[in-house]
């Protein structure tokens, strides 16, 4: 699968994006609780209007956190074997089974290793040094 410049930046982009939604999430989280504890207080326990509306934006954060990484995943999934239907099954399973159980550092990894390089470049390069 050949992508052009401007696509292997999105790609890059959207693999990086569950990480900064997690980092997101948690700076409105402990944000959020560490805000309306004192407005509760004040309410005699009972959550005010704004509790609601802070929880709906944490929600939207960590759904939007969570189809990014399902989009990341699927789409290298999706590479992987377009990719190397030439190469042995021993690497297709190996890279599915990183991508499935080291979802965030797994596909930043598949993204520098098999997606950043341009592999044509490569083969034509070596190609030339090995004549």
């Amino acid at each position: 699968m050949n992508l052009t410049k401007t696509q292997k930046t999105f790609v890059g982009i959207l693999h990086f994006a569950p990480i900064i939604g997690i980092f997101l999430y948690m700076v409105a989280f402990f944000g959020f609780f560490l805000t309306t504890i004192p407005e509760m207080e004040k309410h005699n326990g009972e959550p005010p209007v704004e509790f609601f509306a802070g929880f709906a934006s944490i929600f939207i954060i960590l759904a939007i956190t969570i189809l990014a990484g399902f989009a990341t995943l699927i789409f290298d999934i999706i590479h992987l074997v377009k990719s190397n239907k030439n190469d042995t099954n021993n690497k297709i399973l190996m890279w599915v089974l990183i991508l499935l159980f080291a979802q965030g550092i797994g596909g930043i990894i598949y993204f520098f290793l098999e997606i950043l390089p341009d592999k044509k470049n490569n083969t034509i390069q070596d190609n030339a040094i090995n004549q």
